[in-house]
């Protein structure tokens, strides 16, 4: 098939070279076009350029922390919690190390090791007492939760479970208390969460609780944290260790004593503070409520109306001021007066007493009489330079600081009520800050709970000192005053706080209690303050129980539970007690004179201490008289001789001639007149007593104790033997 093509006119006239159809002069491509398509492409590397300029520039070092916050992780470290220690050293708390158990039950697989680490984990955590329930679901290899375990492990009982796969042991700080109750309301507590709440551990918190580290881990491409040399971290450094000026030993003595008085007279309560007078240190803190350790520091924290135990410093100050003297006599009204329409009513009545026995009947009638010597501000001025109304700057959050109204807010009876102990409050620890400055000579000192505060390199930054707040009193006024206290123990009205060993010094008071706003009529705080000895003041001490049932006075019911904590006290090694001042106050009891022995008696005391000290030894045998003077011839048969008396012409010719008696446990040298020697007086016989009761029946007697293994109330040297008094007797038991 033939084609044939027909040019158009002039189609083939076009120079060679130039496309068919295409206009001479015209270019291929569009410069408009091309100009656009290279700005485009400029504006596009110029965006990048700035894009990249932004990110590596301007915000280059917050995209790098973004990076770095992604890859590196980092975790606080807790610091340990300072240590709590008493005053001799004993820890009362510490932060113990803990582990919790995070486990991931999907990463619990075999390995090169351990075939079957499921089983191993299943019966570890059954040994940690796991439930069942948690168990199974930290084994399921189906499951992708992860388990906490709620409870806290010592890191010896989960070594084993720890090291397997999946196990993420986490570290946890646990506080560990081991003190009496009392100690505890005074420390404080710390939850979960390092959070201290109350007491030392708040008021302290910021030396306590150390300085938190950190840890800087790097994590991989599947999230994998590990330590990476690059980053360093910051260890944790611990906190700052506290001792305290309380006595452990001392502490659970009084809380003991406490228990026991409310026991005993039916108290609703009570609280107990002694303190040091020679520099503050408070030794002792205890309270209760309704048969219970308190819940919080009472004896910081609840003020009262203290009663007679304020007689004290109203006198004091008279005397001080030379307004008195203690032989001054004072018209009592035979223990009945009527000041600003309100009878005041003596429990010791009589017609006129002299300042001292106004102090040791505890008259309210001859205070308030004295009391009227006073202007009110002389009057309020003396109760607060005594430190009533104020706080005591012990380091503790919730101290109350009493009730002292200023003088623009008194009636006319309020003389005669504060000088009685109304119309005021105060706490147990603000009474014996009082009584402290009649102790030292006359200083009011501030308490002191903390005795010592170091670092965690043992360097010390605190030290408690000896801190003056002020003179209230000369010290002749508090001799003469404590020449006073002394006689109201000694024939007063707190004869049960008598030891028969040293003088105790004191004052009771039994005030009405307000229940609502009104006085009732059986409700009573009764309470004794002193000090011990009376002589070289080493305790102050307040004691008090709330309404106690039947006897209610203060020297009765609180001076016995005195008496009860200074005995428990003295047979206590590490009381904070000075033994060689004590040894110089010692009382000299005077030894009483014996009636001269019968060979039957002398016999009878013989065996008696033979068989109570399970000895074993034969009957000793009979001795010729040798002539001696001035001995009383004591003859002892001869061992299956028979207990046949000793004829009289044979007793009376040994009186006269004399002999060496028979030396045993129960025999002592016996002078003509029947009397033994001064320096010498019989161990009393202390079986079918427990321990506590024995050693307060030898140190009443006289003698230092020391505790041996052994038969149980045997003693060392034996019962009835006649030693000097101060002599250390071995005390022996089964504990």
């Amino acid at each position: 098939m033939n084609f044939s093509f027909q040019s158009t006119s002039g189609a083939n006239d076009a120079p060679a070279g130039t496309p068919a159809g295409g206009n001479l002069g015209r270019p291929l491509v569009s410069r408009n076009r091309s100009a656009l398509v290279h700005g485009t492409l400029v504006l596009f590397a110029l965006a990048i350029v700035g894009k990249a300029v932004k990110l590596q520039l301007v915000e280059g070092r917050e995209w790098a922390q973004f990076a770095t916050g992604q890859q590196v992780k980092e975790r606080d470290i807790v610091a340990p919690r300072g240590r709590i220690f008493d005053a001799t050293g004993n820890v009362l708390v510490e932060t113990r190390e803990l582990v919790q158990l995070n486990i991931s039950p999907w990463e619990v697989k075999p390995t090169k090791k351990l075939e079957n680490p499921r089983a191993t984990l299943r019966d570890g955590l059954r040994a940690l007492k796991v439930p069942e329930k948690l168990i199974r679901r930290a084994i399921d290899p189906k499951s992708h939760n992860a388990v906490l375990l709620p409870g806290l492990y010592l890191p010896s009982a989960v070594e084993r479970v720890a090291s397997l796969p999946g196990v993420y042991p986490q570290r946890r700080y646990s506080r560990s208390v081991s003190a009496p109750q009392g100690i505890r309301n005074v420390i404080g507590s710390v939850n979960s969460n390092d959070v201290p709440s109350g007491g030392i551990e708040q008021e302290l918190d910021s030396l306590l609780r150390g300085v938190r580290g950190r840890n800087v881990l790097l994590s991989n491409g599947r999230g994998t944290l590990m330590e990476s040399p690059q980053f360093v971290g910051t260890a944790a450094r611990a906190g700052h260790s506290v001792r305290l000026t309380l006595n452990q030993s001392l502490q659970e003595i009084a809380e003991n004593e406490l228990a026991t008085a409310m026991k005993r007279t039916g108290a609703s309560g009570g609280d107990v503070v002694i303190i040091d007078p020679r520099d503050g240190a408070v030794l002792v803190m205890a309270g209760a409520r309704e048969g219970k350790p308190a819940p919080a520091s009472t004896a910081l924290t609840e003020a009262y109306e203290p009663g007679s135990v304020m007689k004290p410093f109203l006198v004091a100050r008279l005397l001080d001021a030379e307004r008195t003297t203690p032989g001054e006599i004072i018209n009592t009204e035979n223990g009945k007066f009527t000041v600003a329409g309100r009878t005041i009513i003596d429990e010791h009545k009589a017609p006129a007493m002299a300042v001292r026995d106004i102090i040791r009947h505890s008259s309210n009638v001859g205070v308030a009489k004295l009391a009227q010597r006073f202007s009110p501000r002389e009057q309020y001025e003396a109760i607060r330079d005594f430190g009533f109304g104020v706080y005591t700057g012990v380091p503790y959050p919730g101290e109350s600081r009493g009730r002292l109204y200023t003088t623009d807010q008194w009636t006319a009876k309020s003389s005669s009520a504060l000088a009685m102990g109304y119309e005021m409050s105060a706490t147990p620890l603000q009474i014996a800050t009082a009584y402290a400055s009649l102790a030292n000579g006359g200083e009011l000192l501030q308490p002191g709970l903390v005795r010592e505060i170091t670092d965690a390199e043992g360097n010390v930054v605190y030290q408690h000192t000896r801190r003056v707040v002020r003179r209230v009193l000369t010290p002749e006024a508090t001799t003469t005053m404590r020449a006073m206290l002394e006689s109201v123990v000694d024939s007063g009205t707190a004869t049960a706080a008598e030891l028969a060993t040293y003088d105790v010094a004191g004052k009771s008071g039994t005030a009405k209690r307000v229940v609502g706003r009104v006085y009732e009529s059986e409700k009573y705080n009764s309470t004794f303050a002193g000090m011990f000895p009376a002589q070289q003041p080493q305790y102050v001490f307040v004691a008090r129980l709330i309404d106690p049932l039947g006897k209610i006075y203060g020297g009765v019911v609180s001076g016995e539970m005195v008496n009860g904590i200074l005995q428990a006290a003295l047979a206590t090694r590490d009381a904070s007690l000075d033994r060689r001042a004590l040894a110089a106050v010692a009382k000299q009891l005077p030894v009483p004179v014996a009636k001269p022995l019968t060979p039957q008696q002398t016999l009878a005391r013989l065996r008696d201490s033979l068989r109570q000290d399970s000895l074993r030894a034969p009957m000793p045998a009979a001795v010729e008289p040798v002539a001696e003077a001035a001995r009383v011839v004591v003859t002892l048969p001869l061992p299956g001789a028979g207990n046949a008396p000793a004829s009289p012409s044979r007793s009376k010719a040994a009186a006269t001639s004399g002999a060496r008696g028979v030396a045993g446990p129960a025999s002592a040298a016996v002078t003509a007149s029947g009397a033994p020697s001064r320096a010498a007086r019989p161990v009393p016989t202390v079986y079918g007593l427990d321990l506590r009761q024995a050693v307060r029946t030898l140190h009443a007697a006289g003698f230092q104790v020391r505790i041996a293994k052994g038969v149980s109330g045997r003693t060392r040297p034996a019962s009835g033997a006649v030693v000097r008094p101060g002599t250390t007797v071995v005390l022996e038991s089964q504990q």
